[in-house]
């Protein structure tokens, strides 16, 4: 039997209860930080494997280690928090937790790295190395669950040499697999801007300086910054998400907040753009008498994965499902704090068809499982592949 269809044959046998892990996390789904119960979940089902090692870290991140002593080490990453989204979806096993629902994956992200643990702990002695599993904690909130799981020393002891992970795409066949060398994914940043300005009845508008027409100003003055201060061939993104002000029809305020997000596929225009904010602010609250506050939550840098690793991974994809099961994946302006590792060392971020549903981030994304069990097989072959033949 060849090692594909060992490995296969392993996913078959552990499909169940993939599944079943994805089921359970998915019925309980936990925000950012807050992954708990998820985590202890995750423990318990790792700790019948008798792994070499075994931890918790970052509080709610839990890394398993298992193969040979020597050798390279590979790293695979699972992300395990929700997102603040009320899922409606009607299924048997939604979320019990209102206002919490897993709308980007990461059950299925989790549950496919159990089953990769359950497949390669099978064939450990097979394997010319060591295999590091990292269930992240927080990667839909800044500062990302990455960038502490890095400073607390994940990809050291043993040092990590490669690292792959893995995301669901929705609207391609289950099963299918997409790569992308380069910047596949954008830097992510927030933005949190106060527009100051002066309180008068609304009846008096002479007597106020308005922060509600101010903002109005700035944000469309924002998107000037896209269309008119950047080249159409280099992406950017401005939105404002959120904005609070007021109290009553007839009272001007004293102050308007903004809250939004800017998206950038290189380091230079997300420098720039933060310049280009501050002074159209500067500018247009000066010309109107008022005052504003400008602060900004870093978050995650552009994605670029290895070109060497993702040619290596898609050739192995090839091998384990056939050309046609595999596809080119498009760059997209979404954020991801895998990033924080691939600035660190060499590896690749891929996508996997969930089949046709609503979009992630949607309140009825319902993804095909039989995606699972495969996506485990293929985490575990791409794994014993670089172990077992690159140099």
């Amino acid at each position: 039997m060849t090692v594909i269809n060992k490995i296969k044959s392993l996913a078959d046998k552990y499909s169940s209860q993939i599944i079943s892990l994805r089921r359970e996390i998915h019925k309980y789904p936990e925000l950012a930080f807050e992954e708990f119960k998820t985590s202890a979940l995750i423990y318990d089902k790792l700790k019948p494997l008798k792994l070499s090692k075994l931890e918790k870290i970052s509080g709610t991140g839990v890394v398993g280690l298992l193969g040979k002593k020597n050798g390279k080490c590979v790293g695979l990453r699972a992300d395990i928090d929700a997102l603040p989204i009320h899922e409606q979806t009607g299924l048997p096993f939604a979320s019990k937790n209102a206002g919490k629902m897993h709308a980007c994956g990461h059950d299925a992200h989790t549950s496919m790295l159990y089953g990769a643990a359950l497949i390669l702990n099978e064939l450990k002695n097979d394997l010319n190395g060591k295999v590091k599993l990292i269930f992240q904690p927080a990667e839909e909130k800044n500062p990302g669950g990455a960038s502490i799981l890095i400073k607390e020393g994940v990809l050291q002891n043993p040092k990590v040499d490669a690292i792959f992970g893995q995301h669901v795409i929705v609207n391609k066949p289950a099963g299918s697999l997409g790569f992308y060398p380069g910047v596949m994914m954008a830097s992510q940043d927030e933005l949190y801007i106060t527009i100051y300005g002066k309180q008068a009845h609304g009846a008096k508008p002479h007597m106020a300086i308005d922060p509600i027409v101010i903002t109005s100003q700035v944000i469309l003055a924002l998107q000037t910054i896209v269309s008119r201060n950047t080249s159409p061939y280099d992406p950017l993104v401005i939105t404002i998400g959120k904005i609070e002000g007021g109290t009553a029809t007839n009272i001007i305020p004293n102050e308007v907040k903004l809250a939004g997000t800017i998206r950038s596929l290189n380091e230079s225009l997300r420098k720039k753009s933060l310049k280009l904010i501050e002074r159209t602010l500067k500018g247009i609250t000066k010309s109107a008498g008022a005052g504003y506050k400008f602060e900004i939550s870093p978050g995650y840098p552009e994605l670029i994965n290895d070109a060497k690793q993702t040619r290596f991974a898609e050739r192995s994809a090839i091998e384990f499902t056939g050309k046609k099961n595999v596809f080119e994946a498009e760059k997209f302006m979404g954020a991801e704090d895998f990033a924080f590792y691939l600035k660190k060392i060499k590896g690749t971020f891929y996508r996997i068809g969930v089949g046709n549903t609503s979009d992630i981030h949607t309140p009825t994304i319902n993804i095909d499982e039989k995606t699972l069990p495969f996506g485990a097989g293929f985490m575990a072959y791409l794994t014993w592949n670089y172990l077992n033949q690159v140099n």
